[in-house]
């Protein structure tokens, strides 16, 4: 009884499915500043590449906002100043093109690999004969 009741109630807990982490709002570049000074944050995380900020409040929530590139230097000073920690997000990695592969080594090493078998079956057979070796049926022909 004790056991089919924990059994439920881990079912029931499995089953609830967990709420969507809400999305970052987008606002003011001096509002952000205005936060970074007043409120304390988990992580900032600085994109210089399009040159966003985003900032992580201690209630998980998350501000975004597009700062001008000449902003940086004062906008990272002002994180370090006040502990934050910083991220820097890079670029995605674009997918290089296919490499076209050139098998000339693989046919070298092809034709190496055959004129080796050729040459063995050749000193093989010609060994065969030196020693008298017949074969059965390449004899003379019997009378």
């Amino acid at each position: 009884m004790r056991r089919a009741t924990l059994i439920a109630a881990l079912l029931s807990a499995l089953a609830i499915p967990a709420a969507p982490a809400p999305a970052a709002t987008w606002v003011s570049y001096p509002r952000v500043l205005q936060q970074i000074r007043s409120t304390p944050l988990i992580w900032a995380v600085v994109n210089r590449g399009p040159a966003h900020v985003e900032i992580k409040f201690h209630d998980l929530s998350e501000w975004k906002a597009s700062y001008p590139r000449s902003e940086q230097a004062r906008l990272l000073q002002l994180l370090h100043a006040r502990h934050v920690r910083v991220i820097f997000a890079t670029p995605r990695a674009r997918h290089a093109a296919p490499v076209t592969v050139h098998h000339h080594l693989r046919y070298i090493a092809a034709g190496v690999l055959a004129a080796l078998l050729v040459s063995g079956a050749a000193f093989y057979l010609y060994s065969r004969r030196r020693r008298g070796v017949t074969v059965p049926g390449a004899g003379a022909p019997e009378r």
